[in-house]
Order: structure tokens, then C-alpha cells, then sequence
């Protein structure tokens, strides 16, 4: 592996090919090379991450997936942070680098990158102490660990820039072996809550972190921050406010969803982003070269820079579709279901919307890389920050409008957009390029700065005796509009963090709409429901009823919805097995029907005094106890009595005793389940009053 770095320094320098045929075929041979570490690297450590989701939503279900979800949104936005701030100007200034110079350069990186875990860990810890359940176990774990992950990023990208990418990947591969075991201690040893998953998670990271020091025997120095942070004034601050803005709005985006849709709407919509893992692998493994291959093509053939960034375009987008395609006709046969388990009937309709974001995705891909290669900072923060006010509020509005549905679609919109924005700004900044570079205003005789509207015009910058190094004479556009400081820029990232544990806490404190609890009656074990009647009248004291026979009453379904086939009954006329309805994406039978339920046969004309209805442990379920001679249609059989909210045993005292056969118990709607899903469980039916 040394010998493989060694050789990549030595050929940054600018050397005389023998001819074109062999300038090409070198090029072409280096940049499969590093690509090809480029996608292993992102391939590992994205099936990490991409493995403890779907471990996650198998072991703990929808609603601690859903609290994993924010957890983890908030990690991107750490880390995106991280980067921007610490490796980003790293990759720009100091990729083909001498190896003493990296070595000098990765010190005070990686300290960096340390040191904002640590910040931006504190923050979310504080989030945790005003949380509770669940999400507050999750951001507790993540606020210990985020320093860990932040230095194992760090290392990653060092590694890129000095072109060790095999370096990269046995760190990732470090991680990955280390979290396997972790994870089947935590099960083999009953730790099945989502502290402990996130823990191991950030713990096996660190692990790979403090082998980082060893590889490149460099150690981080976490009181160079300033130093670094001074020195790429002109590209930090920039790169953090791209890089964290669309990170923040997915971040308020999953808030958002988790207070209007509940944790298990959340959850779905994580689902259908866990779903489409290979892209977002392809994505960041591309990321890792196709800036420092697109750098090399704007130094050697400054107008062929859009046709590159084009077929970048054309393949990631045929990719994406291409991957849209296969879990559209795999999922419903078995993949679905072996990734996600239960939740993955309510996933599926998502995964045309998520198709649609992710080809997007790929179209403004080429623009982000043709604008980073320029150095165009400028321009593509303004990309980065409208694209995530339209994600933010597409989403929201799409949540409020059409559930979990319509927050994807909504956020399938954004990256069209933005593409649109991203190609006109990448035509003018090349233009900008190539006309300044005419008029002779890049002096590469005397300035070897790093490309881009953000280099200064004196020479590159001093971090602690040494100079920022690269590889060959390239032209410098200078920007002559105000820095962003850098003090502010890190002042804004606080208070995001701030904000977002703050909405986070009260989201979870107050409850989100998708599990509160529904107006009405209490219906809790042992609790009676009685029907509205003003006054009482005696009557002997009711004995037992048995009935004849019960069925699934169904009359909307026209044949299609329930089974219809009749329940067996014990000799004292009890349910001999439990009965479940079919699960529905949402509370109101998917809006499929106004309601089902179960028929009571008495076999007789009988007086009904009460009902005991015994439902499953979840409460939510609303419904009517309806009496009547004929039961062709549900307007035969007239109201009872209403109870809403039931959940376990609920007993139906009436206080006026109605007469008729059939006793229909008539669901208008469905409680949430273990899985995430909708349906009502009955395991008994029972009646009193007189024959």
C-alpha cells in the first residue's frame, strides 16, 4: 500500500508523455484505478450503515426505526459539517500532495474534523436530556460517539487525497468487521433497544478511528483548529453552508414528518431511502474521484468539461432508473419483504416517488461536479441553498396534503430543480472560466493556487510552516465579493443544532398526530363503554347468550376485502380462535371503505343488555354495536352504542336493552400495530341480556 502512495506522488508532478495514444491509456488506466477504490471504499461503508438500518427495523420495528431515522439524519448533518469545514479544503488544496506535507496538513484535518464531533456532539446530548423514550436513548448514544465518527470520515478522505484509496477502504473494513459481532452480542445478550444499536454503531467507528494515527502515522492535533480554520477561510465557510443545508432541511424535513405522520410514517419513509442504498453508495463512491478527474480534465481540455460532466449525468441517471426498476418488480416478490420485514407493504407505494428523487439526484450530479472542479463555490451554494428550501417545504406541504405519499413526491420535485438552476450556473461559470483564462488573468507562472472564484490572489496559504501544495500551473479566477466569516458560519451551525433538538424535543414531548391518541370515550382494559340513553329502567338480572354462528361482515368490499369465511365457534358459543382484519396504511382502512366488522348470529330474536368486545393490546380502534333483524345491509342493523379509542377488553353496558337476531360489531376504525400497519385483532366476542 506504501508503495501504491508512493507512486501516486511521484506521478502528480507534470511529466512529458511518450505520445497522445499513451498520455490517454495512462489516464484512463489511473482513473479506473481510483475510481474502482473510490466505489469499494463507499461500498463498505455504506453496507455498514445501509446493514444496521435493515437490522434495526427487523429487531425494533417501525417506531425505534423511526427514532434510529432522526438519530441518523442528524449524524448527516454532522457530517457534513465535518467535511466542510475539515476535509473538503483538504481534498481541494492538498490532493497529490508530497507525503511529508500531507502528513503536516492531515495532522490539524483530522483534529478538526475531532473537534467539531465534540461541538456538534454536546449539542445533541443536550437535545437528549429534554427528550424521552426512545429518540432520547438514540441522540444520547450518537452525541457520545459522533466525535469517533467524525475522525473515521476524516481519515477517509485523507487517505483519497494522498491517493491512498486501498488505505481507506481497510478502514471502513476495520468498521464493518467490528460493528458484525457487536450487533450479535447485543441480540445473543437481550440489548434490543435503539441505544444500544446506535452505541455499538458509533463505537465500532471509533475503533476504526484510533487505527487511523497508525496508518498514516500522523497523530490529530486538536489545538491546530483555528490555524486550519484561518487558513481555508476562503473555501471553508463556504463548503460548510453547502453541505450542511440540505443536510439541515432533511433533518427538519424527518422532524416535520415525525410530528404531522407519526414515527411510523417516518419510519416508511426512511424505508424507501434504505431501499434505494446501492445509488446513495454509487453516488458517494463517485464523489471520492469524479472532483479530482474532472479537475484534471478542465487543466488539460478546459472545453471538454460539460461533455464530461454530462456522461457523469447519463450514467448515474440510467443507474437509477435502472435500479428503480428491479425493486419495482422484486419487491413484491420476496425482496421487500427480506429487507424491511412487516413494514414493507406500507414502503412500496413510496418507491416510484423515491425513484424519481434518486434520478433526479443523478442529473444534478455531473452539475455539482463541474461546479466543484471550477471552484465555483459561489455558484453552487446558491444551488445548495435554494435546492433545500424546496426540499424542506415541498416535503412539508406534500405531508399536509397527502401523508407519507405526498411528502415524497414533494421531495422528488427539489433535485429537478435544482438540476435546472445547476446546468445554467455550471454554463456560466465555465464561460467565466475559459473567457478569463483568455484574457490572461490566471498567471500560472506565479500562482499554483487551487482553482476556483475562492483562491485568493496571494500565494497559497501558510498552515503552520508549510504551503498548500498542487500539482501543476492551473488559472485562478479571484473572487472579489465579500468572505463569508467563518466565526458566523459557525455560529449558524449551532444554532441549527440548537433549533433542531429543540423541535425535536417538543415533537417528542407533545406526542406526534400519527400516534395520539383519539378523541372520545376511554376504552382502556376494563373500562365500560355505555350507550347515551337518559334513564334506566329494571330488569332481571341477564345471564349468558350463545350464539349460533359469526362472521366477517364486509358489504363495501364487494367480495375483494375480508375473509368471508365464518369463525369457529367453542361450545359455549366463544370465539376458538382470534381474529385479525386485513393491515391498511392508514387508520380509515386505507379510505378504501367506510368500515367492516364482525356479524353475531343468535339464532333467535333476543333482548341484548351488553357486550364484552376483547381487542388487541393497542388502543385506537373505534366502533359501534349495531342490532338487527336483517342483516342484507348495514342499514338494517340500527346503533346501539359507539366506542372509540378501545383497546384490550371493553365491556358495552347498555343502558336501554335493544331486541333483534344479529348483533353486529362494526369497525370505523383501525388501531396502529406492532408493525406499523393498521388493523383491529379480536380474540373474543361475548353477550348478555335475555332469550
Amino acid at each position: 500500500m506504501a508503495a501504491e502512495a508512493d507512486a501516486d506522488i511521484r506521478t502528480s508532478a507534470p511529466t512529458l508523455p511518450k505520445s497522445p495514444a499513451a498520455a490517454f491509456q495512462r489516464l484512463r488506466s489511473r482513473a479506473v484505478r481510483r475510481l474502482g477504490w473510490g466505489i469499494a471504499d463507499q461500498v463498505i461503508s455504506s453496507l455498514t450503515n445501509f446493514a444496521v438500518s435493515i437490522y434495526v427495523v427487523h429487531a425494533l420495528g417501525a417506531a425505534q426505526f423511526g427514532a434510529f431515522s432522526l438519530a441518523y439524519v442528524t449524524y448527516a448533518f454532522a457530517l457534513n459539517a465535518s467535511r466542510g469545514l475539515a476535509t473538503d479544503p483538504l481534498m481541494v488544496r492538498f490532493s497529490g500532495a508530497d507525503l511529508p506535507t500531507w502528513r503536516r496538513a492531515v495532522t490539524i484535518c483530522t483534529g478538526t474534523a475531532a473537534v467539531t464531533g465534540l461541538a456538534i456532539g454536546a449539542f445533541v446530548i443536550a437535545a437528549a436530556a429534554i427528550l424521552h423514550g426512545a429518540a432520547a436513548g438514540a441522540f444520547l448514544a450518537l452525541g457520545l460517539t459522533l466525535p469517533g465518527l467524525m475522525l473515521q470520515d476524516s481519515w477517509r478522505y485523507s487517505f483519497f487525497a494522498l491517493g491512498r484509496g486501498s488505505q481507506a477502504f481497510l478502514n471502513d473494513c476495520i468498521w464493518a468487521v467490528t460493528l458484525l459481532p457487536a450487533l450479535v452480542l447485543l441480540r445473543v445478550s437481550h440489548h434490543a433497544d435503539v441505544f444500544w444499536y446506535v452505541l455499538a454503531w458509533g463505537v465500532t467507528a471509533t475503533i476504526a478511528a484510533a487505527v487511523g494515527p497508525w496508518q498514516a502515522r500522523v497523530i490529530p492535533r486538536l489545538t491546530g483548529v483555528w490555524e486550519w480554520l484561518s487558513g481555508h477561510r476562503d473555501l471553508g465557510p463556504r463548503y460548510l453552508l453547502e453541505g450542511t443545508s440540505y443536510s439541515a432541511a432533511n433533518q427538519l424535513r424527518g422532524y416535520c414528518i415525525g410530528f404531522i405522520l407519526g414515527l411510523a410514517a417516518l419510519g416508511s419513509v426512511q424505508a424507501a431511502a434504505t431501499l434505494f442504498g446501492p445509488m446513495t453508495i454509487l453516488f458517494l463512491g463517485m464523489s471520492l474521484v469524479t472532483i479530482p478527474e474532472a479537475a484534471r480534465v478542465l487543466r488539460r481540455s478546459p472545453r471538454h468539461l460539460p461533455l464530461f460532466c454530462l456522461l457523469i449525468t447519463g450514467g448515474l441517471t440510467l443507474a437509477a432508473i435502472a435500479w428503480g426498476v428491479i425493486l419495482l418488480v422484486a419487491a413484491p416478490r420476496g425482496l421487500g419483504s427480506l429487507l424491511l420485514g412487516p413494514i414493507w407493504h406500507r414502503t412500496y407505494p413510496l418507491i416510484v416517488p423515491q425513484m424519481f428523487f434518486v434520478i433526479g439526484q443523478g442529473v444534478s450530479f455531473g452539475v455539482g461536479t463541474g461546479l466543484h472542479a471550477l471552484g465555483a463555490a459561489r455558484r453552487s451554494l446558491r444551488q445548495a441553498l435554494i435546492v433545500s428550501v424546496m426540499f424542506l417545504v415541498c416535503s412539508v406541504v406534500g405531508a399536509l396534503v397527502a401523508g407519507a405519499t405526498g411528502t415524497m413526491w414533494g421531495a422528488a420535485i427539489s433535485p429537478w430543480f435544482g438540476a435546472a438552476i445547476g446546468w445554467r450556473q455550471l454554463r456560466a461559470a465555465h464561460r467565466e472560466y475559459l473567457r478569463r483564462a483568455a484574457d490572461g488573468q490566471a498567471s500560472a507562472e506565479s500562482d499554483l493556487g487551487a482553482p476556483g472564484d475562492a483562491v485568493r490572489p496571494d500565494p497559497a496559504p501558510q498552515l503552520g510552516g508549510y504551503v498548500a501544495a498542487v500539482t501543476m500551473p492551473i488559472p485562478v479566477i479571484r473572487d472579489r465579493r465579500r468572505k463569508v466569516p467563518s466565526r458566523a458560519v459557525l455560529a449558524a451551525g449551532a444554532v441549527a443544532v440548537l433549533a433542531a433538538g429543540a423541535t425535536t424535543g417538543w415533537v417528542l414531548t407533545h406526542g406526534s398526530a400519527g400516534t395520539r391518541p383519539a378523541a372520545g370515550a376511554s376504552a382502556r382494559p376494563g373500562v365500560t363503554a355505555r350507550s347515551a340513553s337518559a334513564h334506566a329502567r329494571p330488569h332481571p338480572p341477564a345471564q349468558a347468550l350463545t350464539p349460533v354462528g359469526v362472521v366477517v361482515f364486509d358489504p363495501y368490499s364487494h367480495g375483494q376485502g375480508e375473509n368471508q369465511q365464518p369463525i369457529p365457534l367453542t361450545a359455549d358459543g366463544g370465539m376458538a380462535a382470534v381474529w385479525s382484519s386485513q393491515w391498511y396504511a392508514s387508520a380509515d382502512f386505507g379510505g378504501l371503505k367506510p368500515g367492516m366488522g364482525l356479524l353475531v348470529d343468535m339464532g333467535q330474536t333476543t333482548t341484548i343488555s351488553s357486550v364484552q368486545v376483547v381487542l388487541g393490546k393497542m388502543p385506537g380502534a373505534d366502533f359501534q354495536v349495531r342490532v338487527g333483524d336483517t342483516p342484507t345491509s348495514l342499514r338494517d342493523l340500527r346503533t346501539a352504542a359507539r366506542v372509540t379509542d378501545a383497546g384490550g377488553p371493553v365491556v358495552v353496558r347498555l343502558t336501554k336493552p335493544v331486541r333483534g337476531r344479529y348483533v353486529l360489531i362494526w369497525f370505523t376504525k383501525l388501531p396502529l400495530d406492532a408493525t406499523g400497519t393498521f388493523q383491529v385483532i379480536v380474540d373474543g366476542v361475548s353477550l348478555r341480556g335475555w332469550t
